[in-house]
């Protein structure tokens, strides 16, 4: 992981491959606060900063959950 990478990368990208096998992924963090998956060149999007117990990503017509991340901060 690089330096600039966000900390839940990795952790959204490993779960949304579980979701979707074989499927190309790509994660994306946005300034603005939001973070899309592409799956397969098809985009769900979560806005960061909702009140949610999980990350939650819709396209409009469909959605999938991946909980969210467990940061140890004293690590």
């Amino acid at each position: 992981m690089s330096d600039d990478e966000p900390l839940d990368r990795a952790h959204l990208l490993s779960h949304a491959q579980a979701l979707f096998p074989g499927a190309m992924i790509d994660v994306i963090h946005t300034p603005d606060e939001i973070i899309h998956i592409d799956v397969d060149g098809h985009r769900f999007t979560f806005e960061i900063g909702s009140d949610d117990d999980e990350y939650f990503f819709a396209d409009g017509k469909s959605a999938f959950s991946i909980p969210l991340m467990e940061i140890d901060w004293d690590f």
